[in-house]
């Protein structure tokens, strides 16, 4: 196991991404705190499932993370539950889908406070406790959408395009403290709250897919696990897609003219 013994903190775990890097984590040997904010039945599935398939610690914190003070009673939980912190997954976020004449000053602080203030106060203070244990990683999850536009979604990509600087900005400034930073963002990801806002989900999305497909939970959860193993002790500050080609690609006809028959 790649984590024994560590302990993490993953936001929005509940469902999603969320609950398979939770169980993933755990899969590794992390004792884990699962935190939600309004889906307590999926938070104590995966609380479940983290004690009884894989025998670790598993505890479940209710917390909106645009609040600052939930955010730092979740953090000090964490420490009473399990003595230290040395992992932080900032995966908690909203995708509220509003044309631009439409969004609101809620919509706006809304999205930014989950998805960027949260971040960014639960990686602080979660790094004063990494501190004190000689390191730790922090790994933010972010989108496609860091990547250009996304059609009625301005508040989430401006979001994520922040979530790419600020782990830059954490990566330079916890470097000295053997604490590294880094980002997974996910493309066209087969989940719940994508089948049920888009209704032409996935296939409406499958052509802009190189690879074909959309991508699993899984194949996010394994490579946040091995940012958060020593097997990639000298990265910190990247942005890594998980997109199967799509922020790759250049709308446009295929151009079978060109391939030999």
């Amino acid at each position: 196991m790649k984590l024994k013994n560590k302990a993490a903190i993953v936001t929005g775990a509940s469902k999603g991404i969320g609950a398979a890097i939770a169980k993933e984590l755990a899969k590794e040997g992390c004792d884990v705190l699962v935190n939600y904010n309004s889906d307590e039945k999926g938070a104590s599935e995966v609380k479940d499932f983290i004690e009884n398939k894989t025998g670790r610690r598993a505890v479940i914190c209710k917390a909106d993370v645009g609040k600052y003070p939930e955010v730092r009673s979740m953090i000090e939980k964490a420490i009473d539950c399990f003595g230290r912190i040395d992992i932080l997954v900032n995966n908690a976020g909203i995708a509220l889908w509003t044309s631009v004449f439409e969004i609101t000053e809620e919509i706006w602080d809304k999205t930014l406070d989950t998805n960027l203030k949260g971040a960014f106060f639960a990686s602080q203070l979660a790094a004063r406790e990494m501190v004190k244990v000689g390191g730790g990683v922090i790994v933010n999850i972010s989108s496609l959408g860091a990547n250009g536009a996304m059609d009625c979604l301005i508040p989430y990509v401006s979001s994520k395009g922040g979530m790419t600087i600020l782990t830059k900005g954490l990566a330079v400034e916890l470097a000295p403290y053997n604490i590294r930073v880094n980002t997974v963002a996910p493309g066209t990801i087969d989940i719940e709250r994508n089948r049920k806002t888009d209704p032409n989900y996935p296939d409406d999305w499958v052509p802009f897919i190189p690879m074909g497909r959309v991508g699993l939970v899984e194949e996010v959860a394994k490579p946040v696990a091995f940012l958060c193993s020593d097997d990639s002790n000298y990265m910190t500050g990247q942005n890594i897609y998980i997109s199967g080609g799509e922020t790759d690609y250049i709308p446009m006809p295929r151009s079978d003219f060109a391939r030999k028959r």
